[in-house]
């Protein structure tokens, strides 16, 4: 239970992260308490999605992991806002991309 919480609590950062750059474009000095709520929002729904998938045994591993951060942020993102710049989708697939990279470089860590 701990071991889940810990990976909820990371994926939910490397999600919130990656969302709240981009919803500013990643201009920190317009940063709101609306951004940081919607990154929120995106970080939780991306970290419990990621928690759930780890219990999928091919996906419960370091690269698999790094993937599910990616697409479930994406997934995340575009069901919790809409862009603040290009077409819809375009935030969201730009969101995903950072949470993996965040992710990679973060996993990077561990050895």
């Amino acid at each position: 239970m701990i071991k889940k919480l810990k990976l909820l609590a990371e994926k939910f950062s490397e999600a919130w992260t990656a969302c709240m750059l981009c919803m500013v474009q990643g201009d920190l000095t317009v940063i709101s308490l609306n951004h940081a709520i919607t990154a929120s929002k995106t970080g939780l729904i991306a970290g419990i999605a990621v928690v759930i998938a780890s219990y999928y045994q091919r996906i419960n591993n370091k690269y698999g992991l790094i993937w599910a951060t990616g697409i479930l942020t994406a997934i995340a993102d575009l069901s919790v806002h809409s862009s603040h710049f290009g077409p819809d989708w375009a935030e969201a697939v730009v969101t995903g991309i950072g949470a993996g990279l965040l992710a990679w470089v973060l996993s990077r860590k561990d050895k």
